[in-house]
């Protein structure tokens, strides 16, 4: 066959069934390549309404193109078994296999009902019989839970009559202005498959560099915009000092920084991510918090417009909802030039063979160096901490200076409400409040001694014990402190938190840190400085205080436990240990099931820090604010008691 009637042939639509569609990023990288997608299969309304919205413009949908908003495992492949469908796109829900819900709570994988929706990928395969299909998911999938979950995977497409191509890639290795890792998985029943050589950056020919984020989103930038300071919140007031390229590790001793204020490896990596404008930037998450990256080098937040030029999507795209919607259907889609790469590469391939390609292929033996690239980044960004902490300015005095020790404090704390209290003088009667705690805070050379003495202001049932609290492993964070110790005179689980307020309150007024968890570091990273010894002997909810007691130091939290050995380790049935956990759950310790995150088993259980989550105002007060408040109960304190 003569090179142009191939050509003609490659012009005609290849109909194709989109599943897992999403807001249809690799749906428009196939439809860019000439495939034509008959119908989506979308269970999410705010993403099928998008889908909706751009198939009724007419230019990226086909007219009469079907959008079924249902759970893939009640949708209905029978209408289109004899309608010529050749190609099947899609992959189905990330969490159980992602980085960021290992970090979260562990990776279930095909226990969990979203780990086995492949195998309705597989039914729908095996009713329609497509040529071929390109499955799309996580990177860490193939490595997951030793690779079971993978081989499970790979066996139920083998048998339903497909050879397979997989393959991790880096999305910015294809033209995207941004580092994206991702499983690529091709199936066909004839012929074979090669994965194109990367389009841009070192591994490819080199004729195209990496797309830049400033190579995207040049022209939408105003010169004058200004620098803004404008995030607020905890740590917002740090972004105008990251670098570009960096995140909050910046601020840690192991960078460099000379007043850390962040344990090494204690957040997510995006936490304070600031892009880099002259190279692609870290990866576009779904749902991000309030301080989150990618941050514009103008220390605000990219606009939706920006995002969808860094995942690239067309300008005319239109994404629906609101902005935190708009983010979070950007961040969950493949980007498009990786689709179109994709998709082009299975169509001169597999569909309409062919000799000359659009995209050349990967030669025998190609190794791809993005991982390696990666590491070279960071020593490259150590580097440019270096630098930019040896600049003073970085580090104004009225934002960093050194704090100077307290030495001794005495005062009381009368609680408002669980996660309220009001500092007062020492000894401070009750007054309205149920009770008192009286807390004195000593040092002796690098240690720190607390006593806690809880007063009532009635009579009470419950007759206090001594409750222990050790720390160990300060020196590196609070250079003139390597430990810490706590006695505790108290009797109800409520007194917990507050002694865990004192603590932190001690430890954050001698050091630059804002909260206990930025000293400790995260919990999957435990033990590494900071270890906690902890004992309760409380009056009250013997039970509940058992369970707390089971994960009261470091040594025994932080880890994946079978709930059936947990139960029986203390001596309690299923029902009341669950009951238990509720109850330590409303007092702020983070202990996790299946019920409160649904990505881990039913069978298991994690509690990740002995500790409870201080801080509810984390997320939405500054320090400076929390200063201010200090301030005021000083004021209230001198003026109520001379």
């Amino acid at each position: 066959m003569s090179e142009s009637k191939k050509n003609i042939v490659c012009d005609a639509p290849i109909p194709t069934l989109s599943l897992f569609s999403g807001a249809g990023g690799l749906d428009i990288g196939f439809l860019q390549a000439g495939f034509d997608i008959r119908a989506c299969v979308e269970i999410e309304p705010s993403y099928v309404k998008t889908l909706r919205a751009n198939a009724a413009k007419g230019h990226f949908f086909r007219t009469g193109a079907k959008i079924f908003c249902e759970d893939i495992r009640k949708f209905d492949p029978t209408p289109f078994v004899d309608q010529g469908i050749r190609c099947v796109i899609g992959g189905p829900p990330c969490q159980t296999f992602s980085a960021a819900g290992r970090r979260a709570g562990g990776v279930i994988g095909v226990d969990d009902l979203r780990g086995q929706l492949f195998r309705v990928y597989c039914d729908i395969l095996e009713k329609i019989k497509p040529e071929v299909f390109v499955f799309e998911n996580v990177y860490g999938l193939p490595g997951a839970n030793g690779g079971g979950p993978w081989r499970e995977i790979v066996k139920a497409f083998g048998d339903a009559g497909y050879q397979l191509r997989a393959e991790v890639i880096d999305t910015a290795d294809y033209g995207v202005p941004q580092h994206r890792e991702r499983l690529i998985m091709i199936g066909f029943k004839t012929g074979d498959f090669i994965f194109p050589l990367p389009t841009h950056g070192p591994d490819g020919d080199g004729s195209h560099p990496l797309v830049s984020v400033d190579d995207a989103i040049a022209d939408l930038q105003d010169d004058g915009d200004p620098y803004q300071n404008t995030l607020g919140g905890l740590y917002g007031h740090l972004l105008p000092e990251v670098p570009e390229g960096l995140n909050y590790s910046y601020f840690t001793a192991e960078m460099g920084h000379p007043r850390p204020v962040f344990a090494w490896r204690s957040k997510f990596h995006d936490l304070l991510y600031k892009v880099k404008r002259d190279e692609p930037c870290r990866t576009i998450k779904a749902q991000p918090g309030k301080f989150t990256g990618p941050f514009h080098w103008k220390n605000r937040h990219f606009t939706a417009a920006e995002l969808k030029r860094l995942q690239t999507f067309p300008d005319d795209y239109d994404i629906i909802g609101s902005y935190g919607k708009v983010v979070e259907q950007i961040g969950n889609s493949v980007p498009p030039r990786l689709g179109y790469v994709i998709a082009k590469s299975v169509r001169e391939q597999l569909c309409e063979p062919r000799t000359a390609l659009e995209f050349a292929v990967r030669p025998p033996g190609f190794v791809s160096t993005f991982r390696q690239r990666q590491r070279d980044r960071s020593k490259i960004f150590k580097e440019i901490a270096k630098k930019a902490n040896a600049s003073a300015h970085r580090h104004p005095k009225d934002a960093s200076a050194p704090a100077s020790s307290p030495h001794a404090q005495r005062y009381s704390v009368s609680p408002v409400t669980l996660f309220d209290r009001r500092k007062r003088a020492y000894g401070t009667p009750c007054g309205a409040a149920p009770s008192r705690y009286d807390i004195t805070v000593a040092e002796d050379g690098p240690h720190i001694d607390i006593q806690i003495v809880k007063h009532h202001g009635a009579a009470s049932a419950h007759v206090p014990g001594v409750s222990a609290i050790e720390i160990s492993g300060l020196k590196k964070y609070l250079p003139q402190f390597d430990s810490c110790s706590v006695l505790a005179n108290v009797d109800e689980l409520d007194d917990v938190i507050h002694c865990w307020n004192a603590v932190e309150d001690a430890l954050i007024d001698r050091s630059r840190f804002f909260t206990l968890i930025d000293i400790y570091g995260h919990y999957a990273n435990k033990g590494d400085d900071v270890s906690v010894v902890s004992r309760w002997c409380l009056s009250s909810n013997p039970t509940a205080v058992g369970v707390l007691n089971r994960f009261g130091s470091t040594s025994t939290c932080g880890d994946f436990i079978d709930k059936r050995a947990l139960a029986s380790e203390l001596g309690l049935g299923l029902e009341t240990l669950d009951s238990c956990i509720t109850e330590l759950r409303s007092h702020r310790f983070d202990i996790r099931t299946s019920v409160t995150h649904p990505i881990i088993d039913e069978d298991h259980v994690l509690c990740t820090y002995p500790f409870p989550l201080l801080s509810p105002r984390a997320l939405v007060t500054s320090k400076a604010q929390i200063v201010r408040s200090k301030i005021q109960d000083v004021l209230e304190t001198m003026v109520a008691y001379g």
